[in-house]
């Protein structure tokens, strides 16, 4: 099965249900078929051929949802960017995946217009609000165009996503997401999760993000209903699920807690809910313990990564347990226990698997994991060796199959779902001629996870606060990734080789956390 069979499928199955809620738009399944359909041969229409790529910057909109199946279609990968990346970053990303069509939106024309005659490649720039000086607008785009399914031949090992994540080394590197990778996925985790077409899903995660665009694939493989939200404001959010009934949401753990200390939570009628979804960074016990009271729903636990879109393991609904055993309780703090069709193992530097308990690196098995990184061979084998993918990720497995992440192996950092390496913040840093040394790595943060910390040492006799560093890192980083605190010191601990000892570092400010993350 193909992405594109999803939105054709459901034209036919469920022509006249409600498959996007928008603000005011509305639309069913059979007229979304139509849409993208006419978006796909628009595409083909400019003159791309099958593997040619299409890149998008953009909130969440109907629109994205479009791109996505209409890409699908015509054999085009797209490549979903993050819209908080700065210009240098958003040109290197541009140079690396070669799109030959930018869709982006309006607030993002003047960035777009900084890059412009660097990234030549690009044949045509389209806002998806509306027409802007050289720019067509994204309506204009697909008018008139053919509302038949594209004649192009897709098979399901070709790349349909090429979504960007940051690098070790400082450079974001882009995963090649096949047609297999997400159907598989999405199949997998309606199972485990029974999903099917009376559900309606909250789009609230960026739809940039892997987690954000399996959420809306998986309940739209099942013929279930879309809702968007273009905002993380926790009052509209709560709106939302009051007013289109909605059954489930994918949440970060920061938003979680942002409602849990919202006294008006109570004044909406939430009793649609039935089940919210959380990921992309460990959710504490306690504030667990109490979101299943405050909101008297079900929730479900994803751990996964875009190499693998996404889920690997699940924390199902019956394992949020309000009143278990102690056993039970203590199993709420891991990351669940593999999804059907995948295979997880705890190995140790040599890929051998460890004993029950003991610690070791997570590796995955699957359909869903991705087919490597693009143009990035030495890196993809690094990280696919013998048909498992090496996560980076140190967990330990139970009796019973139960994952628990207790350190990374890798530096990076996951702040309110986003994920900062610090080896690219402290690049920007070592760029300031006040700095001779730094180390950048994640201290515990009670609202994001984990909050970014530098410490810097500056050159004798020059006199710079820390409010100028972190300004000065805001111009070169998307704002997400800058320092939240930095620490002047007048050495950094290194080993006989000259590396960093960032475990003696971080181990300062982990004191008292049994995890690492």
């Amino acid at each position: 099965m193909l992405i594109g069979d999803i939105p054709r499928r459901n034209s036919k199955l469920y022509p006249d249900k409600v498959a996007i809620i928008d603000g005011d738009v509305q639309m069913t399944y059979f007229y979304f078929n139509q849409r993208i359909n006419s978006l796909a041969n628009a595409v083909l229409s400019s003159g791309l051929r099958k593997g040619n790529r299409i890149a998008v910057l953009f909130k969440n909109g109907f629109q994205y949802l479009e791109l996505y199946f209409a890409a699908a279609k015509a054999g085009t990968p797209i490549v979903p960017i993050n819209f908080r990346v700065a210009e240098q970053e958003l040109l290197e990303i541009l140079l690396d995946s070669d799109p030959e069509i930018l869709f982006f939106g309006e607030e993002f024309y003047p960035l777009v217009l900084n890059i412009k005659h660097k990234a030549v490649k690009i044949k045509q720039y389209i806002c998806i609000e509306k027409s802007i000086q050289s720019t067509a607008s994204y309506e204009d785009f697909i008018r008139n165009s053919p509302t038949t399914e594209p004649n192009i031949l897709v098979n399901e090992d070709d790349i349909a996503i090429l979504g960007y994540t940051g690098g070790t080394t400082g450079l974001p590197k882009g995963v090649m997401t096949t047609h297999r990778n997400v159907v598989t996925n999405c199949f997998q985790t309606a199972l485990d999760m029974k999903f099917h077409s009376g559900h309606r899903f909250l789009c609230v995660s960026p739809l940039f993000h892997a987690g954000g665009s399996t959420g809306f694939l998986r309940f739209s493989l099942v013929g279930g209903s879309n809702v968007i939200v273009n905002s993380s404001n926790p009052t509209q959010i709560l709106r939302y699920i009051e007013e289109y009934n909605v059954t489930h949401t994918l949440l970060v753990p920061a938003l979680i807690l942002r409602f849990l200390q919202m006294p008006e939570i109570h004044d909406y009628n939430l009793s649609s809910l039935e089940c919210i979804m959380y990921g992309t960074a460990p959710m504490p016990l306690e504030p667990l313990k109490k979101a299943l009271n405050t909101f008297n729903c079900d929730f479900a636990q994803v751990y996964g990564s875009t190499e693998t879109f996404t889920a690997i393991s699940l924390l199902l609904q019956s394992d949020h347990v309000r009143n278990g055993s102690e056993k039970e309780i203590e199993r709420m703090k891991s990351a669940g226990r593999q999804v059907c069709g995948v295979e997880i193992k705890i190995s140790d530097e040599h890929g051998k698997e460890v004993q029950v308990n003991e610690t070791g690196e997570i590796l995955v098995k699957g359909k869903n994991v991705m087919k490597g990184y693009w143009r990035r061979p030495e890196l993809t084998s690094n990280v696919l060796r013998d048909g498992w993918y090496h996560t980076g990720d140190i967990g330990k497995m139970d009796e019973l199959g139960y994952v628990y992440i207790v350190d990374r192996k890798k530096d990076m950092i996951i702040s309110g779902g986003e994920n900062i390496y610090p080896r690219e913040v402290e690049n920007v840093l070592f760029t300031h001629p006040a700095v001779t040394d730094c180390a950048v790595i994640g201290i515990p943060d009670e609202s994001w996870g984990e909050s970014v910390k530098a410490l810097v040492v500056l050159k004798e006799g020059i006199d710079l606060t820390k409010g100028d560093l972190i300004n000065y890192c805001k111009k070169h980083l998307a704002s997400y990734k800058k320092p939240r605190s930095i620490e002047f010191v007048s050495t950094l601990n290194r080993t006989a080789t000259g590396k960093i000892q960032k475990n003696k570092i971080r181990d300062q400010y982990w004191k008292g956390n049994p995890n690492k993350v």
